[in-house]
């Protein structure tokens, strides 16, 4: 019993981050994608747009172009060059759903937050405290201007 535990451990070990059977690779293959695109998705790798939109023209099926964008995720933020390219290519709008937020998967691990000036910076704390708007007067006078600070300023 403790053979078969083992073996079937090793065996799920060994399967890696393939996602695709011997039957799916078989069909992928078939259809006449690159080598290169088949090794990809058999090692579990990303699939750059062009990839994407060659198995879009090869009518691999779009479940399987989806499971791997979603296991393999993206290591790129899709342009909008990009995105016009899969779109003439005509990639189901399921797959290019997938992967812009793949992409913004990529883009948020790998950037840095901005902060508008209406948020508070987590990493940033100002000893004195919140401070005033420097472009709000603290008076109340007639006209347009803030002589304060020499800008024209509409009510």
């Amino acid at each position: 019993m403790k053979h078969c535990a083992f073996a079937l451990f090793l065996a799920a070990a060994l399967s890696g981050c393939a996602t695709f059977d011997e039957s799916e690779l078989t069909l992928i293959q078939r259809s006449g994608v690159s080598p290169r695109i088949v090794s990809k998705m058999e090692a579990g790798r990303v699939l750059t747009p062009e990839d994407v939109i060659e198995l879009t023209r090869q009518r691999v099926p779009n479940s399987y172009i989806l499971r791997q964008i979603e296991d393999a995720g993206v290591d790129y933020v899709l342009s909008p060059e990009d995105y016009q390219r899969q779109q003439k290519a005509r990639v189901a709008p399921e797959v290019l759903d997938a992967l812009l937020a793949a992409s913004d998967d990529f883009a948020a691990r790998y950037t840095t937050p901005v902060y508008r000036s209406n948020e508070v910076d987590p990493y940033y704390e100002d000893p004195y405290g919140p401070r005033p708007d420097p472009y709000v007067s603290g008076s109340v006078g007639i006209g347009f201007s803030s002589a304060r600070h020499g800008r024209w300023r509409h009510p």
